[in-house]
């Protein structure tokens, strides 16, 4: 390039770079500078540790599920090492025991609680798949208990392997940039959680229970944009589906339902599976019935987003290979002795497909993995004796598998569907025929 190229290069390029500058000193100074990256030193403040505060604190972290991220399956309970799979590489949770060299053992309060708020510890800036945005607005007093309750855990000198993330994920460097283009402080955190009906309910909603984390719409790279705020979908590293939180999702629920759902895992409406079944029992099993009714009202209260489109009535269907053309067929024999013929199921026994959440959602993967690896619901005080969906990914190829769950999601979810066989096979891994 001459001399005279590189001058109106220059003269182009240096206003945007200047106004990107000027644009992240502004989204880094909103974000408190470089104080949420500075890990505090150890004030010595002394954090109580009697019976009601460690049961306090083992409460707290039923209700924020800690122990079904920070343990391998079958593993030692909150050592850390699960592996959670990443577009980006696989990323593994860190051991919470209080082991001085592979845990939390030598951390003060006041370093767990900037962790827990800020995302930075002393070993640097951590991954979004670690729920900060949420935690920041835990009550000191939460906080404290908390942590009490890690320190009071058996030491275990776990280590987790290593990240294994493709760059730039991989660069703690570049995660401060992502932060400056995607995070947005949030208030400031009270002192005390709040104990009225309405305001304890989103407290644990928002802050404890971070169900915005699989519940919200995520927004470029990962980022959990203000309008996705538990507007549904694909839950990143887990490929199921989490469906809205309003009232329009949760009309057919009283409240009285579905603070029996968040406790037991089950409903005349569906029971849980996949990752909601894994949060009730690892969490949700022991909350409190008030606690679970002020979750259940303030989601309730949520104002409806805009309703999916229905399916067009009278629409043509898409041509469809002789396989998928079967799905009735294949319903009368594999399904109908459970779910019935009007898909209304069992009480008590099989759920209800007619208007079901994997039914009616935009996205078919719940349906499709229920369909080829069966589920069972959780063993809870109310569903004692839980009955099991068989899977099929033995006995029926993909394409019935397709043509089945079209017939389910057309028929009682009202869903125009038109998966194929690459759709069953993108979802088991393999082919299935």
């Amino acid at each position: 390039m001459s001399r005279r190229g590189w001058s109106v290069a220059a003269a182009v390029l240096l206003p945007l770079v200047l106004a990107a500058v000027a644009v992240g000193g502004v989204l880094f100074l909103r974000q408190g500078g470089f104080a949420p990256y500075r890990v505090p030193r150890d004030s010595h403040r002394t954090v109580a540790s009697d019976a009601a505060t460690l049961a306090r604190g083992e409460y707290l972290a039923h209700l924020g599920n800690c122990v079904a991220c920070h343990t391998t399956r079958g593993g030692v309970p909150f050592a850390g090492g699960r592996a959670f799979a990443l577009g980006v590489g696989t990323l593994y949770s860190t051991n919470l025991t209080p082991d001085a060299r592979a845990g939390i053992g030598d951390w003060s309060a006041d370093e767990f609680a900037h962790a827990m708020r800020n995302g930075v510890s002393r070993d640097g800036v951590l991954y979004p798949a670690f729920p900060y945005q949420h935690f920041a607005g835990l009550a000191d007093a939460d906080l404290d208990a908390l942590y009490a309750y890690l320190r009071s855990l058996p030491p275990n000198p776990q280590k987790p392997p290593e990240n294994r993330l493709a760059f730039p994920a991989s660069s703690r460097l570049a995660l401060v940039g992502w932060r400056m283009l995607y995070e947005r402080p949030p208030g400031a955190a009270p002192a005390t959680a709040p104990s009225a009906p309405d305001a304890r309910g989103r407290y644990l909603v928002d802050a404890l229970g971070h169900c915005g984390m699989c519940h919200s719409t995520r927004g470029p790279n990962g980022s959990l944009p203000a309008e996705g705020y538990l507007a549904g979908g694909r839950i990143p590293g887990l490929d199921w589906y989490a469906p809205p939180l309003d009232s329009r999702q949760l009309e057919r629920y009283s409240v009285a339902e579905l603070a029996a759902y968040l406790r037991d895992g089950t409903s005349p409406h569906g029971s849980a599976y996949g990752p909601m079944a894994e949060v009730v029992y690892a969490g949700l099993r022991a909350i409190s019935l008030d606690d679970a009714t002020a979750i259940a009202g303030y989601l309730k209260s949520l104002p409806p987003r805009p309703e999916p489109a229905p399916a067009a009535a009278g629409a043509e269907a898409a041509p469809r290979d002789a396989p998928l053309a079967n799905g009735a067929e294949i319903y009368r024999t594999y399904c109908v002795d459970c779910h019935g013929d009007d898909g209304q199921g069992k009480p008590d026994a099989y759920p209800p497909l007619r208007g079901a959440v994997a039914v009616t959602a935009p996205d078919p993967v719940d349906a499709l993995r229920i369909v080829l690896y069966g589920g069972m619901p959780v063993t809870t005080a109310g569903n004692p004796r839980p009955h099991t969906m068989p899977p099929f990914v033995q006995t029926l190829s993909a394409g019935e598998i397709a043509a089945v769950v079209n017939w389910i999601r057309e028929g009682w979810g009202g869903r125009r569907s038109e998966l194929g066989r690459a759709d069953v096979e993108a979802v088991h891994g393999i082919a299935t025929d």
